[in-house]
């Protein structure tokens, strides 16, 4: 404990050493495929403005995004384009903006040259944080791996040093004059080229049926919309009532392949566990995820806590957790709190109004989670970010099982009704898998509050519509299963 007290002193620490203002102005171009902080305060400005629901938002910028800017843009009077301009940044941010519904002269928009490059500083992330991070590295000012997409103290040393080289005042943020010498012809070592980062997939533009301001079908009637590109890394399953997005990414250079799950649903169709049903009790049963798929009639489904192994294996001393699914306790055999048994056992909770919180794993009782309107509990662990931050027991270089890339699945919540599932291929050719505070990361920039760390290795299945997605297309080499979690068709 004071080991992980030290830890988190020293990473607050470090983070007030880092925090300053970015310059004002230098926004950037941003369209379909970007992601970062600029993204997610574009949109909380428009949700301010009547454009999106909710309250939190993941920081990507996607189709959905950009119909909600075309229509910002028609109701400014502009041609829409549904790409977020610096001149249309700066107006969105301004008093002049027009909110959904609202009847004024359409305002005039700034004449802002379009830049791809804006102010990186404390607190930024985005892709092109990390297409900095690969730069520098590239031209030997930047030597840890570029794993994540977030500014830090590294990374403001680097572009120290690299100001310094090139003449330039030495201020560890990297302005748009920086960005525009490193990316051009006048850099220093500039013909060293930039590493291939690009994301493997999705590039193809698709035209999405009209959605309500929630962000579901607007046509309640029409059936649901569901696309599906193994080879651009693209998929989609829209309804009255459930959005779902999966996206296929990779960083080639750190060789990590992993598939982006944005959910969003209403109180009423939260998702479901779905346990496989056999000669034994449901979830003491091991079938194919395709199989159990099938006996759900599910259109999306992942994973989870593999508590059925540990039930067929409780003589050998397992202990299943704190399980409960679909609001019936299946098993109550929590570890102690601190216990160095592996899985811990921590807990993800779905309750009733579809927020997700994480706990210790004997923090409370199955009837008290039943008490307080938990539907689900998944137990396994590490806890990655609860109530907004990062476990830094997830740094400890001395816990090997957290430095390991490997195969991993993760389930987190930005806000009730809105989840984020990262799936991280692994043992494969074109992926290692992940390290624990890569995916904490990853999912803390995604805008999650809580998320957790279910089973992994060759356990990880993500499932759509027919298909295994993290496993080579109509794959029949699958691990069995006891229970999985996701969406019945409707």
């Amino acid at each position: 404990m004071k080991k992980r007290i030290s830890f988190l002193l020293l990473m607050i620490a470090l983070t007030c050493l880092c925090v300053s203002a970015l310059c004002d102005g230098a926004y950037r171009l941003l369209a379909v495929g970007s992601y970062g902080d600029d993204v997610l305060a574009v949109k909380n400005r428009m949700k301010a403005l009547g454009y999106f629901s909710g309250s939190n938002f993941n920081n990507r910028y996607t189709e959905d995004t950009a119909e909600r800017v075309r229509t910002f843009e028609a109701a400014c009077g502009l041609e829409q384009t549904g790409v977020m301009t610096p001149a249309l940044q700066t107006l969105l941010f301004s008093e002049d903006a027009v909110a959904l519904g609202e009847k004024k002269d359409a305002p005039a928009l700034p004449e802002i040259a379009d830049s791809a490059y804006r102010n990186i500083g404390a607190e930024a992330n985005g892709d092109d944080v990390l297409r900095l991070k690969e730069k520098l590295k590239a031209l030997g000012y930047f030597t840890a791996k570029a794993e994540t997409a977030a500014y830090n103290e590294t990374l403001a040393k680097a572009i120290r040093a690299c100001q310094e080289a090139l003449g330039m005042e030495a201020t560890g943020i990297a302005d748009v004059a920086l960005q525009e010498a490193l990316y051009g012809q006048q850099t220093a070592a500039a013909s060293i080229q930039v590493p291939a980062v690009t994301p493997d997939g999705p590039t193809k533009a698709i035209a999405l049926p009209a959605l309500n301001e929630a962000g579901f079908l607007a046509d309640e009637t029409a059936a649901p919309f569901i696309h599906a590109d193994r080879a651009d890394g693209h998929w989609y399953y829209i309804s009255k009532n459930v959005y779902i997005e999966i996206q296929r990414l990779q960083l080639a250079k750190q060789k990590i392949t992993w598939f982006e799950t944005e959910v969003r649903c209403t109180p009423d169709s939260l998702p479901q566990a779905f346990l496989a049903q056999g000669n034994r009790q449901p979830g003491h049963n091991y079938l194919s995820p395709l199989k159990i798929a099938d006996q759900y009639n599910a259109v999306f489904a992942i994973s989870d806590d593999f508590y059925g192994y540990r039930w067929y294996n409780r003589s050998k001393g397992l202990k299943q957790g704190i399980i409960i699914r679909n609001g019936e306790i299946q098993a109550e055999e929590p570890q102690p709190a601190g216990s160095k048994a592996w899985p811990y056992l921590e807990i993800l909770a779905l309750f009733q109004d579809g927020s997700m919180q994480v706990f210790e794993s004997d923090e409370h009782t199955a009837r008290e989670y039943l008490d307080m309107d938990v539907i689900d509990t998944f137990a396994f662990g590490p806890i990655l970010i609860r109530d907004g931050v990062i476990n830094p027991e997830l740094y400890d270089k001395s816990i090997q099982r957290y430095l390991d890339s490997d195969p991993r699945m993760a389930m987190g919540c930005i806000e009730p009704c809105h989840y984020v599932i990262l799936s991280i291929k692994g043992r494969t050719s074109d992926s290692n898998g992940a390290a624990m505070h890569w995916i904490a990361e990853r999912m803390k920039s995604l805008g999650c509050e809580n998320a957790l760390n279910l089973d992994g290795g060759g356990t990880t299945a993500l499932y759509f519509m027919g298909d295994v997605l993290n496993k080579v297309e109509n794959s029949q080499n699958l691990r069995d299963l006891s229970s999985m979690f996701g969406f019945a068709a409707e």
